[in-house]
């Protein structure tokens, strides 16, 4: 072990044993043993991931939830290390007694001591006929069959074949959002389209109904209940987000039932045998259904077992021939059944009775909480012990820009919290499955008052954390070992020129044009300014986000929700806008595959859509993976990539720096990095008339595909030269254009005075633009290359328009008091070109001052006032939507650049150019 690593800080939410003053050695000790077990638990998490699911993992690693646990004990699980955690999630209602009950072992250790033979098929099953028993005896009357499992879905599939085998009918209804279990039937019958679709569910003769819609399902019966074989139903949703079944909907399904000769399913695998404070969920209704599904505490925390309990008149050879278990009614597992019912049912039920009791004091603690964060808890609910907290899904609860108020947006609050919990203050929680925004709250039966009580205050301090926007605080467990994390305090903040957090969220205003852009971490200060409470520099924030990012489940946007704004222009119109970051760096967009990345920027626009914007834009990299929005889906808004005010904006921006170094622009040498992009050749276009020559600068890494493209973008620059014209004389400096387009000019001339006959016009229609572009290569006018290295040196002038994440532009490939525009993103010019080159003009020309400098309230690392110039092509073109000007593809024209420019000068955008020489700014969009 490296031995510099014991001088770090190993946050593993306990305090570290003896770590006092003068305990140097006992500290080290116990620092090296904590390492040494991380390291164990690295090891067993690689091989889960490896060999298990890869998946879970990464969720589990994303959440902070990977612990490995090594011993159990009534409500406590316990690490390598020693570290207690109380267990709240509760294996999902399969821990009625804790971990590793006494008596429940005891029934294991008599039946090894009996020595009764386990698995016996076929034959008749001793243990399981007399569970069947004693489950018929608890059950509600009428239920008089048991048939035996290994899990909830198994008895959620018998259940269905059972209906369908007693009416004759193959029809199945159940609810939406409800959850059956994850084999092919009982996926049908679960409510929820995104977790059937990639496994061809639902299967036909499966259909859904809304949940507590009285309605709906008297309709639907009335409809075609002559062909429905069974109605399903839990009495609590628990997947769902833990909602309760009215009584008026269980009454009007069991009478619907019964009118219709349907069988009425009440799904209790995790609501049966005392979770909700009486034995059967059902019981707190009245309704008694026809099958009954149970699992998950029939097993008492050690064994899976599943079982259906029905009535005669619901029995039929065809189910009791033709659906049988290899494992059902083994002896083992039944045995285990006998003694967690026995468990349950001894003393008159004095277990299930103390769930009720129990319920209520955690129920009360639980509405304290809510009470006490109200704006943080939108609702408490559930039944015996099986409550849901709601944690909310609204951004603007939250103030500030950064990770809180992105997660809300996401329903990824509840998750972390969970995982903030786990590390911090040694409390197990977990989320719904397919609601993320509420936190299942499921102990064992068994659960003490004080052991409640301790979740409510441990729930208190962290949705504390989140209301105060403690992001370092919260987020801490998450950061590698050694990585402490300080937010900087108000004062630092002011300091270091950071604006002030907007304390009231932006809301549309009715009839206000709504845009939308989207956007990405960019570099290492963009990372760091999306939270900056975190107190952590751009390198840390990334490796936080790139773990975070592994719990993206399937129903979570891609893009985080950052934060809204409110445009004012000069002449007092409004727009509102909402802004979205993919959590992936330009380097990980571009490594990904096309396909993955444009769905990833697909969803992103989906979502701004569902929200309302009537136009979006794309920044940085979101445009380049996406073939500059022209491998985007069609969603009935306009889509621009901010592209045609970026040239606009690097054109200016670079002219008007070679005016500050006193630059001959006209016979200046200019060079464009990046030339075969769409920002690159329009820049082309528009520089071609100013400079006195021009390089054309391609991507190395496809020399023949580059070269091809570099020859076109030549052409279209000879050809764009040749239409201007103008009334002046084409070869007189009075023209106002450089060396280079006078000279074009000149030969367009030339080809058309030597053309039969042809006038002016005709003549420059009919010029060959290739070929003059091979004649201002040869003059050395207009020429290509592969190499930045080689073409750097020969400009005075430099445009940065590549899609490369690199920092090519180094000090010493630049001549003395060169003008350097960067409208790349990340930027292709390094810090050392600012420390090492005080002569040379950097500036980001993709850098735009706000109408008025007012701000939008939302840290990009940009200096107050500022936005990049991608996102105020969006914004300019939002007032347009009846006209929309947008940016789109490889080829932008002049007409749409020049239009946009004019546009922003109306709407009172303009460049923002450092003050003096040697005051640059990072970064373009």
């Amino acid at each position: 072990m490296d031995e510099n690593v014991m001088d770090t800080q190993y946050d593993s939410g306990a305090p570290l044993k003896d770590a006092t003053p003068g305990h140097g050695d006992d500290r080290r000790a116990e620092l090296r043993r904590r390492l040494e077990g991380l390291a164990a638990r690295d090891t067993t998490a690689d091989r889960y991931r490896r060999h298990v699911n890869p998946y879970i993992a990464r969720t589990l690693d994303g959440l902070g939830l990977d612990i490995t646990y090594v011993r159990g004990s009534g409500t406590s699980l316990y690490d390598a290390d020693g570290n207690a955690y109380l267990d709240f999630a509760g294996a999902y209602g399969a821990l009625p007694f804790g971990h590793n009950p006494p008596r429940v072992w005891e029934a294991v250790a008599d039946l090894r001591e009996s020595a009764e033979p386990s698995l016996t098929q076929p034959s008749v099953q001793g243990a399981a006929a007399l569970l069947a028993e004693r489950l018929v005896e608890a059950a509600p009357p009428g239920l008089t069959q048991a048939w035996f499992c290994n899990s909830g879905a198994e008895a959620v599939e018998a259940a269905i074949k059972i209906a369908r085998a007693a009416t004759g009918r193959h029809r199945v209804v159940a609810t939406s959002d409800s959850f059956h279990g994850k084999t092919l039937g009982a996926l049908s019958a679960t409510g929820r389209p995104r977790y059937q679709e990639p496994f061809g569910a639902p299967v036909s003769g499966f259909g859904h109904v809304p949940f507590n819609d009285v309605g709906a399902l008297t309709e639907l019966f009335a409809e075609d209940g002559a062909n429905i074989a069974a109605f399903m139903v839990e009495t609590v949703q628990g997947e769902g987000g833990i909602h309760l079944a009215s009584q008026e909907f269980l009454l009007a399904a069991r009478e619907l039932c019964t009118r219709y000769g349907a069988r009425l399913v009440i799904d209790e695998v995790q609501t049966g045998l005392g979770r909700t404070g009486r034995l059967f969920g059902c019981e707190h209704s009245g309704v008694v259904p026809d099958i009954m599904p149970l699992a998950k505490a029939l097993g008492g925390g050690m064994v899976p077992i599943g079982a259906v309990l029905f009535g005669e008149s619901s029995l039929s050879e065809d189910f009791g021939l033709r659906h049988t278990s290899t494992f059902g009614g083994n002896a083992f597992c039944s045995r285990v059944g006998l003694r967690s019912l026995e468990l349950l049912t001894e003393n008159g039920q004095a277990l299930v009775r103390e769930v009720a009791d129990r319920a209520d004091l955690l129920r009360k603690g639980l509405e304290e909480v809510r009470a006490a964060h109200p704006r943080l808890v939108t609702d408490v609910r559930g039944q015996g012990l099986l409550m849901g907290v709601e944690l909310t899904t609204d951004p603007d609860v939250f103030p500030h820009q950064g990770l809180f108020r992105s997660l809300a947006g996401q329903e990824g609050l509840a998750g972390f919290l969970c995982g903030y919990l786990l590390r911090n203050e040694g409390i197990r929680l977990a989320p719904t499955y397919f609601s993320n925004s509420v936190l299942r709250v499921e102990p064992p039966l068994t659960v003490s008052e004080d052991e409640c009580r301790t979740l409510v205050e441990a729930l208190h301090r962290g949705l504390e954390l989140i209301e105060a926007g403690d992001s370092a605080r919260f987020f801490r467990h998450l950061l590698p070992v050694g990585v402490i994390s300080k937010a900087p305090d108000a004062d630092a903040r002011v300091a270091t020129g950071a604006r002030a957090p907007v304390e009231h969220p932006v809301a549309p205003r009715e009839g206000e044009p709504r845009w939308a852009f989207v956007a990405h971490p960019t570099d290492l200060a963009s990372y760091a300014s999306y939270d900056n409470r975190l107190g952590l520099p751009g390198d840390q924030v990334r490796v936080l986000f790139d773990r975070m990012n592994q719990c993206r489940n399937v129903d979570t946007p891609a893009a985080m929700f950052v934060g809204s704004c409110r445009v004012v222009t000069d002449g007092g119109q409004t727009s509102y806008g909402e802004i979205f970051a993919l959590p992936y760096g330009a380097r990980r967009l571009l490594d990904m595959p096309a396909e993955q990345a444009t769905e990833l920027v697909q969803q992103a626009v989906d979502e701004a859509v569902r929200r309302g914007a009537q136009l979006v834009g794309l920044g940085a990299y979101t445009s380049v993976v996406t073939a500059n929005a022209a491998a985007l889906d069609d969603r009935g808004v306009p889509i621009t990539t901010g592209n045609a005010y970026t040239v606009a904006a690097g054109v200016d921006g670079l002219q008007q720096a070679a005016h500050r170094q006193g630059t001959d622009l006209a016979n200046a040498g200019a060079v464009v990095l990046g030339a075969a992009g769409a920002i690159g050749r329009a820049s082309s276009l528009l520089l071609a008339e100013r400079v006195g020559r021009l390089v054309l600068v391609g991507n190395p890494a496809h020399p023949e595909r580059s070269e091809q493209r570099l020859a076109a973008v030549a052409e279209d620059v000879a050809a764009h030269l040749v239409g201007l014209g103008g009334e002046s004389a084409p070869g007189s400096e009075e023209s106002g254009y450089g060396a280079l387009a006078r000279a074009a000019l000149r030969l367009a001339k030339d080809g058309a005075d030597g053309a039969d006959g042809a006038d002016d016009a005709d003549g420059a229609d009919a010029v060959d633009a290739a070929g003059i572009a091979r004649q201002l290569a040869a003059d050395g006018l207009l020429t290509t290359s592969l190499s930045a290295e080689d073409a750097l040196p020969a400009g005075e002038l430099i445009l940065a328009a590549t899609s490369t994440p690199d920092q090519i532009v180094r000090p010493d490939l630049l001549r003395r008091n060169a003008a350097v525009c960067d409208v790349s993103q990340p930027p292709n010019v390094g810090d050392d070109v600012r420390r090492k080159r005080p002569d040379v003009m950097v500036v980001a020309g993709g850098l735009i001052r706000m109408p008025g400098d007012r701000d939008t309230g939302l840290d990009f690392g940009l200096p107050y006032g500022v936005t990049y110039a991608c996102t105020a092509e969006t914004m300019i073109a939002a007032h347009r939507l009846d006209d929309p000007v947008v940016s789109q593809g490889e080829r932008l024209s002049g007409q749409l650049v020049r239009t946009l420019r004019d546009d922003a000068a109306r709407l009172g955008f303009r460049l923002h150019l450092p003050e003096r020489r040697t005051d640059t700014v990072d970064g373009a969009a």
